[in-house]
């Protein structure tokens, strides 16, 4: 019955099958303007923070992990003795954790919930050197927030009070036992970057190695500004804990799995978004940089500027709206600053630059560079005009907008439900002109 913990990984790996398996298309909101405005956007954002549309590097990053935890339980279970002497002497491992980093917002955390749902659940097994059969769990998930050091989250672990007299090295073996006995095959790290405040780098160091060295494969999710304080780290850390980085950027502005994305935010918002699909992906992604965040966030604040407007369709000048909104106001300085980082390739805020030396793909700066020159393009015409000129543009640009807009036919005033005496007396006028003939 061991071999159960090697076969519980079979056909995780298949990237089409992980596709499919983490894939979320969340019903539409359905009729929500009949709420207040800022209840409906809350629903529309709820809705709109359920969707996952993984790309390529979510998937390669989900078989990658569940392809080293598969190997893992295969060695641990390599025979029945093996698994029982990994219960009881746990050889001493280390492994080097793989960083997921990127900017905030990016769709880091919603790739490891992704994982998780990839991963396989609890397995029931039997051995002969148990009488009652056992439970194997896959992973182990842990938060780092709020954690005073390594020894807390050994203790979280083995379900104990971190009061314990015991070292955090008798602790670390007897993790890597109840591991062990558990089949987890991989370690899971979030909220790195949300540790107590005060403690500077060193309580992350501490909790990241003590997590290396229990022998499990490992992987942690950190913003970039973690990732510049652990380069400044000795040698002997910066080796074992960001040696494997993976950086997630967000998608290119012509790719196709950001057309899906924006296509299903107009699915689930049921409609309510009357801009070409074209036109509104361009204009989310400029006042977003790609992150789905605050692409969301924009969305969501368009829904309120067409509300306070009494319309119920969001148009791209609401998205313009938003953009300027004291509401978007702190994207609105990330989103600039990120636009000038990709043009001129220097910034004090190591939240926002790669520590890692990875260059912002050549596509998205292409993007970037256009729309700046259209817009010193545009403000250098403007500037150029006299009063007059200006007014007459503005005039003509209303006539254009006013030209797209169908031209409908007024709708004639119901007549109302005729009475009897209406009836009666058009039937006399009709027969009575009858009998004049």
């Amino acid at each position: 019955m061991i071999e159960k913990l090697r076969t519980r990984f079979e056909g995780l790996i298949d990237i089409e099958y992980i596709r499919k398996k983490v894939t979320i298309r969340p019903e539409p909101v359905g009729d929500i303007d009949r709420l207040p405005p800022m209840l409906a956007a809350h629903i529309l954002e709820m809705a709109l923070r359920q969707i996952f549309l993984p790309n390529q590097f979510s998937l390669e990053l989900i078989a990658e992990l569940v392809g080293r935890a598969a190997v893992h339980s295969a060695m641990c279970s390599e025979s029945e003795q093996t698994f029982v002497k990994g219960m009881y002497y746990p050889a001493p491992a280390e492994t080097f954790p793989i960083c997921l980093t990127g900017l905030a917002g990016v769709g880091k955390s919603a790739t490891i919930d992704a994982l998780l749902r990839v991963m396989p659940g609890p397995t029931e097994f039997k051995i002969d050197h148990c009488m009652e059969p056992q439970t194997a769990e896959s992973f182990w998930y842990a938060s780092a927030k709020g954690k005073a050091s390594g020894k807390q989250l050994l203790t979280d672990f083995l379900g104990i009070e971190v009061t314990t007299r015991e070292n955090a090295s008798i602790l670390k073996s007897r993790a890597q036992q109840q591991a062990n006995q558990r089949g987890i095959s991989l370690a899971i790290l979030e909220e790195m970057q949300h540790l107590t405040p005060g403690k500077g780098v060193a309580l992350t160091t501490d909790i990241l190695l003590t997590m290396s060295g229990l022998g499990l494969p490992m992987v942690y999710v950190s913003n970039f500004s973690l990732g510049h304080k652990l380069l400044k780290r000795n040698q002997e850390d910066t080796q074992r804990l960001i040696a494997q980085p993976r950086i997630m950027w967000p998608d290119a502005p012509e790719s196709k799995i950001w057309t899906d994305f924006i296509e299903e935010c107009i699915t689930v918002s049921d409609g309510r978004i009357r801009a070409k699909p074209a036109d509104f992906s361009h204009e989310i992604y400029r006042g977003s940089y790609g992150l789905k965040r605050a692409a969301i966030h924009l969305m969501v604040q368009a829904y309120i500027q067409a509300r306070t407007l009494n319309r119920t369709r969001i148009e791209i000048e609401d998205v313009h709206r938003a953009y300027i909104s004291s509401s978007y106001y702190s994207y609105r300085v990330d989103v600039e600053e990120l636009e000038r980082i990709a043009i001129q390739k220097n910034s004090k805020r190591d939240d926002l630059n790669c520590p890692f030396g990875s260059p912002i793909r050549s596509n998205v700066v292409q993007f970037v560079r256009k729309e700046r020159d259209n817009r010193v393009a545009q403000a250098a015409f403007k500037g150029a005009l006299t009063a007059e000129e200006r007014e007459t543009h503005k005039s003509l640009k209303l006539d254009t907008d006013m030209k797209v807009q169908k031209h409908q036919r007024p709708k004639r005033p119901s007549l109302g439900k005729p009475t009897n005496d209406d009836l009666g007396n058009a039937f006399s006028d009709y027969f009575g002109d009858k009998d004049d003939e």
